[in-house]
């Protein structure tokens, strides 16, 4: 070996003379090539599929938004979007469940609904995580996003330092990745 790829389980085990796993070293690997294969085709072939359909002079697309802070205080985080919106725009909050993403050609409004989230604190080392996911509906628009709609699913993760609750943890990260389909009426 020239040491250019780290060690697995199988690898130590014929290193260590274990027959049954040397065993397996030398089985067939074309399941495995097949499986990748075919997700990888899944991959490309559902967003293939999503961003060619139309519906009576509409089209839908998929969509990607990804939302970035490192300010808790901060009520308006970046928000950037990958598909038939691809510009960078503000995130307005409304309410938990509410928010309003605009744009420089219009604005999206978004309501989420949180399906399982968990959250925890090391109090050694003051370090905090949350991470929730859920699912969102695009429920209409603005300008060039007038009666948009969609939906899809969203995953937000949350890192943050900071032992005194009546002060902002720094450092603090979040970050949303949302992902779906994207209704947008043609002009």
């Amino acid at each position: 070996m020239d040491g250019s790829r780290r060690l697995g389980h199988s690898d130590r085990a014929l290193i260590q003379g274990d027959r049954m796993s040397s065993a397996r070293l030398h089985a067939p690997r074309r399941p495995a090539v097949v499986l990748v294969l075919t997700l990888i085709g899944m991959f490309f072939a559902v967003p293939a599929a999503v961003a060619g359909g139309t519906h009576g002079g509409d089209h839908t697309r998929v969509e990607r938004f990804l939302l970035l802070s490192t300010d808790p205080t901060e009520t308006d985080a970046t928000v950037l979007g990958f598909g038939p919106i691809h510009a960078k725009g503000i995130d307005h909050v409304v309410s938990d469940t509410e928010d309003v993403f605009e744009f420089p050609d219009g604005t999206v409004s978004v309501t989420h609904t949180p399906k399982k989230s968990n959250d925890s604190f090391d109090p050694a080392t003051c370090l905090a995580t949350f991470w929730e996911r859920g699912s969102y509906q695009i429920t209409g628009g603005t300008g060039d996003y007038e009666g948009a709609s969609g939906h899809g699913h969203y995953r937000v993760s949350v890192l943050a330092v900071g032992c005194d609750e009546n002060a902002p943890p720094d450092p603090f990260t979040l970050t949303i990745r949302a992902k779906g389909p994207l209704f947008l009426a043609q002009s």
